[in-house]
Protein backbone atom coordinates (compact mmCIF):
# COMPACT_ATOMS: atom_id res chain seq x y z
CA UNK A 1 0.00 0.00 0.00
CA UNK A 2 1.65 3.32 -1.23
CA UNK A 3 -0.82 5.26 0.66
CA UNK A 4 -2.44 4.29 4.12
CA UNK A 5 -3.77 7.88 4.53
CA UNK A 6 -6.97 6.69 2.64
CA UNK A 7 -7.53 4.75 5.02
CA UNK A 8 -7.92 7.61 7.89
CA UNK A 9 -9.71 9.50 5.45
CA UNK A 10 -12.56 6.98 4.53
CA UNK A 11 -12.91 6.72 8.48
CA UNK A 12 -13.67 9.96 9.19
CA UNK A 13 -16.01 10.37 5.71
CA UNK A 14 -17.71 7.15 7.11
CA UNK A 15 -18.46 8.42 10.40
CA UNK A 16 -19.15 12.30 9.39
CA UNK A 17 -21.90 10.13 7.18
CA UNK A 18 -23.55 8.66 9.57
CA UNK A 19 -23.18 11.12 12.24
CA UNK A 20 -25.55 13.71 10.32
CA UNK A 21 -27.91 10.86 10.58
CA UNK A 22 -27.99 11.69 14.45
CA UNK A 23 -28.82 15.46 14.06
CA UNK A 24 -32.91 14.35 14.47
CA UNK A 25 -32.81 11.58 17.23
CA UNK A 26 -35.19 12.72 20.47
CA UNK A 27 -33.52 11.96 23.80
CA UNK A 28 -35.64 8.48 24.09
CA UNK A 29 -33.63 7.34 21.00
CA UNK A 30 -30.29 8.17 22.24
CA UNK A 31 -30.98 6.18 25.17
CA UNK A 32 -33.22 3.38 23.44
CA UNK A 33 -31.79 0.09 24.21
CA UNK A 34 -31.18 -1.32 20.98
CA UNK A 35 -28.80 -4.38 21.62
CA UNK A 36 -25.34 -4.88 20.36
CA UNK A 37 -22.30 -4.59 22.37
CA UNK A 38 -23.60 -1.28 23.53
CA UNK A 39 -26.54 -1.07 25.14
CA UNK A 40 -27.79 2.82 23.46
CA UNK A 41 -26.71 5.07 21.04
CA UNK A 42 -25.65 7.10 23.67
CA UNK A 43 -23.31 4.51 25.13
CA UNK A 44 -22.10 3.18 21.88
CA UNK A 45 -21.23 6.65 21.30
CA UNK A 46 -19.23 7.49 24.61
CA UNK A 47 -17.05 4.50 23.77
CA UNK A 48 -16.21 5.96 20.23
CA UNK A 49 -15.46 8.94 21.67
CA UNK A 50 -13.25 7.69 24.20
CA UNK A 51 -11.53 4.95 22.25
CA UNK A 52 -10.88 7.21 19.34
CA UNK A 53 -9.77 10.04 22.06
CA UNK A 54 -7.09 7.26 23.33
CA UNK A 55 -5.73 6.74 19.85
CA UNK A 56 -5.52 10.29 19.39
CA UNK A 57 -3.41 10.69 22.47
CA UNK A 58 -1.25 7.24 21.96
CA UNK A 59 -0.21 8.65 18.15
CA UNK A 60 0.83 11.90 20.37
CA UNK A 61 3.28 9.75 22.41
CA UNK A 62 1.09 9.50 25.57
CA UNK A 63 0.77 5.79 26.20
CA UNK A 64 -2.64 5.49 28.40
CA UNK A 65 -4.60 9.05 28.80
CA UNK A 66 -7.27 9.28 31.06
CA UNK A 67 -10.77 10.68 29.58
CA UNK A 68 -11.40 13.91 30.47
CA UNK A 69 -14.66 14.40 32.64
CA UNK A 70 -16.20 16.87 30.56
CA UNK A 71 -15.80 14.09 27.70
CA UNK A 72 -20.12 12.85 28.44
CA UNK A 73 -21.68 12.11 25.55
CA UNK A 74 -25.47 13.11 25.85
CA UNK A 75 -26.80 13.56 22.05
CA UNK A 76 -26.12 14.90 19.06
CA UNK A 77 -24.71 18.41 20.70
CA UNK A 78 -22.21 17.35 22.63
CA UNK A 79 -20.42 14.76 20.15
CA UNK A 80 -20.69 17.76 17.42
CA UNK A 81 -18.60 19.61 20.55
CA UNK A 82 -16.23 17.06 21.61
CA UNK A 83 -16.07 14.10 18.55
CA UNK A 84 -15.91 15.78 15.27
CA UNK A 85 -12.79 17.87 16.57
CA UNK A 86 -11.20 15.23 17.74
CA UNK A 87 -11.97 13.20 14.46
CA UNK A 88 -10.12 16.31 12.62
CA UNK A 89 -7.23 16.16 14.85
CA UNK A 90 -6.85 12.24 14.18
CA UNK A 91 -6.54 13.03 10.55
CA UNK A 92 -4.01 15.75 11.03
CA UNK A 93 -1.70 13.60 12.93
CA UNK A 94 -2.23 10.60 10.94
CA UNK A 95 -0.64 12.74 8.36
CA UNK A 96 2.34 13.48 10.22
CA UNK A 97 3.33 10.14 10.56
CA UNK A 98 2.51 9.19 6.88
CA UNK A 99 4.59 12.29 6.10
CA UNK A 100 7.22 11.09 7.86
CA UNK A 101 7.46 7.43 8.81
CA UNK A 102 4.06 5.04 8.80
CA UNK A 103 6.70 2.43 10.41
CA UNK A 104 7.22 4.75 13.69
CA UNK A 105 6.39 2.52 16.43
CA UNK A 106 3.91 3.72 19.23
CA UNK A 107 4.02 2.48 22.74
CA UNK A 108 0.81 2.02 24.37
CA UNK A 109 -1.10 0.92 27.20
CA UNK A 110 -4.73 -1.04 27.15
CA UNK A 111 -7.56 -0.63 29.28
CA UNK A 112 -6.76 -3.97 30.58
CA UNK A 113 -3.14 -2.77 31.04
CA UNK A 114 -1.26 -4.69 28.59
CA UNK A 115 1.83 -2.77 27.12
CA UNK A 116 1.80 -2.85 23.33
CA UNK A 117 4.34 -1.65 20.77
CA UNK A 118 3.75 -1.52 17.55
CA UNK A 119 4.54 0.21 13.87
CA UNK A 120 1.88 3.10 13.58
CA UNK A 121 0.20 1.88 10.72
CA UNK A 122 -0.88 -1.46 12.47
CA UNK A 123 -2.39 0.98 15.36
CA UNK A 124 -4.18 2.82 12.23
CA UNK A 125 -5.98 -0.63 10.81
CA UNK A 126 -6.78 -0.96 14.37
CA UNK A 127 -8.45 2.60 14.39
CA UNK A 128 -10.22 2.34 10.63
CA UNK A 129 -11.35 -1.33 11.68
CA UNK A 130 -12.86 -0.53 15.29
CA UNK A 131 -14.47 2.03 13.54
CA UNK A 132 -16.14 0.10 10.80
CA UNK A 133 -17.09 -2.53 13.22
CA UNK A 134 -19.81 0.58 15.40
CA UNK A 135 -20.59 1.86 12.29
CA UNK A 136 -22.16 -1.39 11.89
CA UNK A 137 -23.73 -1.34 14.99
CA UNK A 138 -25.26 2.15 14.59
CA UNK A 139 -27.01 1.37 11.58
CA UNK A 140 -28.77 -1.80 13.23
CA UNK A 141 -29.21 0.47 15.84
CA UNK A 142 -30.98 2.99 13.15
CA UNK A 143 -32.61 0.16 11.60
CA UNK A 144 -34.72 -0.64 14.78
CA UNK A 145 -35.75 3.12 15.35
CA UNK A 146 -36.87 2.75 11.96
CA UNK A 147 -34.65 4.86 10.48
CA UNK A 148 -32.57 4.91 7.03
CA UNK A 149 -28.99 4.62 8.07
CA UNK A 150 -26.31 6.00 5.44
CA UNK A 151 -24.47 3.75 2.84
CA UNK A 152 -20.82 3.84 4.01
CA UNK A 153 -19.23 1.06 1.36
CA UNK A 154 -15.78 2.19 0.80
CA UNK A 155 -16.51 1.72 -3.03
CA UNK A 156 -18.57 4.92 -2.63
CA UNK A 157 -15.72 7.25 -0.94
CA UNK A 158 -13.26 6.35 -3.32
CA UNK A 159 -15.79 7.26 -6.32
CA UNK A 160 -17.15 10.71 -4.42
CA UNK A 161 -13.43 11.03 -3.92
CA UNK A 162 -12.50 10.39 -7.42
CA UNK A 163 -15.42 12.59 -8.81
CA UNK A 164 -13.70 15.34 -6.70
CA UNK A 165 -10.62 15.42 -7.66
CA UNK A 166 -11.66 15.02 -11.84
CA UNK A 167 -14.15 18.20 -10.89
CA UNK A 168 -12.88 21.68 -12.06
CA UNK A 169 -12.60 24.01 -8.85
Amino acid sequence: MDNPGFLIEYHLWAHKKVFRQLADLTAEDWNKNTGGSWASLKALYQHLLEADYRWLMRWKGVPFADIPPHFVVGGYESLETLWLPQLDELLTVAGQFIAGDAGQLVNFVTGKGLHVTQPWWQTLYQVVNHGTYHRGQVTNALRILNRQPATTDIFLFFLEKEKALSSPS
